[in-house]
């Protein structure tokens, strides 16, 4: 698993979609065909500019367009960066601005809270210039080449000509500083405004000059005249043109906020569109592509996709849309994301990637997995203890593993543990810590009073609503195990509680301790203790179960190799 302590970042889909204007005008269909082919992207990939991509599928595409153009062309792309069909992205900064040295003070406002790594800061602004600093929180080896700090300076050159100035001239100030591993770069961009009384200026001053060269034959009255007129002459010709020059940048500034807006309507429904149809084919997060739908639960979908850049099959889990926005659902695929990275154990499902859309909507990516649950295998009735036995010591070993990483996973059920198929053998992973609870956390999910967990296969103290930690787990742990070899759940108490065992250890329920006399005595023994009613009872965590098994498991071969 990649373990890095550097967010991944995020960056619009504009920027490598001006690529693809670029190339298409200038290189021809053939050309951009072959550069999207190379970065594993379609042209509907980047139809909405203003979505997230990865920053490092941002790099690729600046490393597969250098390859076909040059680094200094790179530069070129900032007419397309603004671009008819791109202006969506800027429609954010354009609301409410008046002027490049507006647009530069909101350039943050063009990035997705959820993605951002980077931060803009402005040092100097004037009505003709910019200075500012960009602070870079994602891994420095993505800059290593340069590329994206060349893709920042057309961006930067595109913001005058959004108010009709033309392009900005920039300049890249020092290679870039490292500080609490975070680098920030500056630069400074400077452009022309029109400026009447200064083109009238201009123009006296060349009305002289070329007056002046013209004459200087003449008498003193008449050379006089002419040098007054050709002030006069030139300074409303230079004031005409300045007044010309103003109007050309206003009705510019004027027409792109039309075609802005024209744009972001027409992406308004161009998402309707696409959200009115099926998924399959779309990607998320600028990276994945959901190929198909696998199933659902009652907050979430999950799809499987594929991984643009390397064409890994991962599975995608993504909130329904009405649950998006809601704080417990949200809330609770944050934490699934976060216990399953502090979690890695070859039994316990890989999470991938994990974030938010610009909408605000959360996604899980995590390895995709072929097989069946243990709650399908358990439809075609219960397992013998050997075939039980590899499949108990996998889970105890991922639960084992979750409690190490400080977690209690609340949940733990047939239909969590997933039996998957690689390569014609038979791995058991742990799935579903949407519910899991993370030791140093003091957020609490609450579920409208409701103990959180699944009836049956909670604890007592769960059940109850009371404290809990890796007991609870063990205590889930006896109940799958029950169910696996009887073929139920151990049947609740008329109090609702799961109390299998009591304080001697003997069995409370008359079925429970039937059916436990006709297991083996030494799973028996195992699934009474791991049942008891009191915490204290139990085995104290998942290992103790774990090195039990394997006494089994030892004892059953000596038997093997003694007959």
């Amino acid at each position: 698993m990649n373990r890095t302590s550097f967010p991944s970042g995020q960056v619009s889909a504009c920027f490598v979609k001006a690529l693809l204007l670029f190339l298409e005008a200038e290189r021809g269909t053939a050309v951009t065909d072959e550069w999207l082919k190379a970065i594993k992207m379609l042209r509907d990939d980047l139809e909405d500019e203003t979505r997230g991509l990865p920053l490092t599928s941002h790099r690729d595409a600046l490393r597969e367009f250098v390859s076909r153009t040059s680094r200094e062309t790179v530069a070129e792309t900032w007419r397309f960066i603004i671009a008819s069909e791109n202006l969506g992205f800027w429609m954010r900064i354009l609301r409410g601005t008046h002027g490049p040295h507006d647009a530069f003070a909101r350039l943050d406002a063009t990035d997705s809270e959820y993605g951002r790594t980077t931060r803009w800061t402005t040092l100097v602004s004037t009505t003709s210039s910019w200075r500012g600093r960009v602070t870079i929180a994602h891994d420095p080896s993505i800059e290593a080449d340069g590329l994206l700090t060349l893709s920042r300076a057309a961006e930067l050159a595109a913001v005058p000509a959004l108010f009709g100035f033309g392009r900005g001239v920039v300049t890249s100030l020092g290679d870039g500083e490292i500080a609490l591993g975070r680098i920030s770069q500056e630069f400074e961009v400077r452009w022309d405004v029109p400026a009447p009384a200064r083109a009238a200026a201009v123009g006296a001053l060349t009305g002289a000059a070329v007056s002046s060269a013209g004459f200087l034959g003449a008498p003193p009255t008449v050379g006089a005249a002419l040098f007054a007129l050709g002030v006069a002459g030139g300074g409303a010709l230079g004031a005409l043109w300045g007044r010309e020059r103003q109007r050309r940048a206003e009705a510019g500034a004027q027409h792109i906020r039309v075609q802005a807006l024209e744009r972001t309507l027409a992406l308004k429904e161009w998402r309707q569109r696409t959200a009115s149809g099926t998924l399959e084919g779309t990607v998320v997060a600028g990276e994945y592509r959901i190929k198909e739908r696998m199933g659902a639960g009652a907050s979430g979908v999950i799809f499987e996709a594929e991984r643009l850049r390397d064409g890994l099959p991962v599975a995608l889990k993504l909130l329904r849309a009405v649950a998006a926005h809601e704080a417990v659902a949200s809330d609770r695929l944050r934490r699934e994301a976060e216990a399953l990275g502090l979690a890695w154990h070859p039994n316990v499902v890989e999470v991938i990637d994990h974030g938010h859309l610009p909408d605000g909507s959360a996604f899980l990516v995590m390895e995709l997995l072929r097989g069946e649950s243990l709650s399908v295998r358990l439809r075609q009735g219960p397992l013998t203890p050997a075939q039980l036995l590899p499949i108990a010591i996998q889970v105890c070993d991922a639960i084992g593993a979750v409690h190490a990483a400080g977690i209690v996973h609340r949940d733990v059920k047939p239909a969590n543990i997933f039996l998957a198929l690689k390569d014609d053998v038979e791995i058991v992973k742990l799935l579903d810590f949407g519910i899991a609870r993370v030791e140093w956390e003091e957020t609490r999910i609450t579920n409208m009073g409701a103990p959180l967990g699944t009836p049956g296969y909670m604890s007592p103290e769960q059940e109850a609503g009371g404290t809990i930690d890796a007991r609870s787990d063990v205590f889930a742990l006896g109940a799958v195990l029950f169910e696996c070899l009887v073929g139920e759940p151990p049947p609740p108490t008329p109090s609702g509680l799961w109390l299998a065992g009591v304080t001697e250890g003997a069995p409370r329920n008359n079925r429970v301790a039937e059916e436990l006399a006709k297991l083996p005595p030494a799973w028996s023994s195992l699934v009474t203790r791991a049942l008891s009613a009191r915490p204290e009872d139990r085995y104290q965590d998942a290992r103790s179960i774990a090195q039990t098994l394997r006494e089994i498991e030892a004892g059953r071969a000596a038997v093997a190799e003694g007959g």
